[in-house]
């Protein structure tokens, strides 16, 4: 049994390195595969391409609301909320 421990444990320090890790600020710890970052910019695009075609964007990546809940600042994390606004519509004419 305890080769297997082991064998687990080693897997497990294996799959952190691959792992990106968010403190969050009511003291839990969010955990995301080191390649969510390209999802979650490309689910946040389209957030923000829908909001600047007057719809409704959706729920946001996990990502990025655990972005809004961290510790400490992730300016690497895109948020299609954060981005500044156009003063006014253009209409097609």
């Amino acid at each position: 049994m305890g080769r297997l421990r082991g064998w687990v444990r080693r897997l497990e320090r294996a799959n952190q390195d691959n792992q990106m890790t968010i403190p969050q600020k009511d003291g839990t710890t969010a955990r995301f595969p080191a390649d969510a970052t390209f999802e979650a910019f490309l689910h946040e695009a389209e957030r923000l391409r829908a909001i600047h075609r007057g719809e409704d964007p959706g729920e946001a990546h996990p990502l990025t609301v655990a972005k809004r809940g961290a510790m400490y600042e992730q300016p690497f994390i895109f948020d299609a909320d954060e981005q500044p606004r156009a003063r006014h519509q253009y209409q097609a004419e």
